[in-house]
């Protein structure tokens, strides 16, 4: 089995529950980053099981490492993937969460962005909403939505991959150019009952620090967060009773058990 070493600490948990995203910027390798920009948009299953994909991104040590941190271990690793390739210049999208977006506060799915290219403003980058994953509403509902204070472009550059919760706020922003623009979009799944496996310095168990309040929240509104993280950590760290909720693996069957994993040299 591919051995995974959690990366995230106690803090960085904290901070993700709060948010619901982390950046990782220019990890892949510059090479492989080309590679991945000349191929064809829409869906990936072949090129993503190549060990290649696996080993420079699927499994590059930091994307790993924050997986196995949220997720467990023996996590599901995706085994297709979409491409999303703008090259003509666009509106952009409205706001919107993907799919069955789940519910409960146990983090079971994590939604990552691949970025072989750097993007710019011009390029129509991917927009998020830090904590937005918080609300779960109709995508329809949030569809008219304009600029929202606090909102996040993420203008990065070449070999950056975005990790985020599943029901995040996000759309494609603007594009004013028609230079190629792409992101290769994927996601792992829990197998693991959850329990505080990541980076610990030590057996006891913190309590939940609230990061603030987000720029668009109110104050009431933030005590809600405030709880919802404080549910998320204890659920992460096997202190509660995991809820039942929709099995991620029944919505998406993308997925290999990471134990299942050999690479071929």
């Amino acid at each position: 089995m591919i051995n995974v070493e959690p990366t995230l600490n106690d803090h960085q948990v904290m901070q993700f529950i709060h948010n619901g995203y982390i950046t990782l910027e220019s990890i892949v390798d510059a090479d492989f980053n080309r590679k991945c920009d000349a191929v064809e948009g829409g869906h990936l299953s072949d090129f993503v099981l190549t060990d290649e994909f696996r080993r420079n991104v699927l499994l590059h040590p930091e994307v790993a490492g924050v997986v196995r941190s949220l997720l467990g271990a023996n996590f599901l690793v995706p085994t297709s993937a979409h491409h999303h390739l703008f090259e003509a210049p666009h509106l952009g999208q409205t706001w919107h969460s993907d799919g069955i977006t789940e519910y409960g506060y146990g983090i079971t799915h994590l939604q990552c962005y691949y970025y072989p290219k750097a993007v710019e403003i011009e390029d129509g980058p991917t927009m998020i909403l830090p904590g937005s994953h918080h609300r779960l509403v109709d995508r329809e509902a949030i569809a008219h939505y304009g600029d929202i204070l606090g909102q996040l472009s993420l203008t990065v550059p070449a070999g950056t991959v975005a990790m985020t919760r599943y029901g995040i706020w996000h759309k494609a922003g603007p594009k004013l150019n028609a230079d190629r623009r792409g992101m290769i979009k994927f996601s792992y799944f829990r197998m693991a009952m959850p329990k505080r496996d990541w980076a610990c310095n030590s057996d006891e168990i913190p309590p939940y620090q609230h990061q603030g309040r987000h720029p668009y929240v109110t104050e009431i509104e933030s005590y809600r967060d405030r709880r919802r993280g404080e549910l998320t950590w204890n659920w992460l760290c096997g202190l509660a009773e995991v809820e039942e909720e929709i099995p991620p693996v029944q919505m998406f069957d993308s997925g290999i058990p990471l134990s299942e994993i050999q690479f071929h040299f």
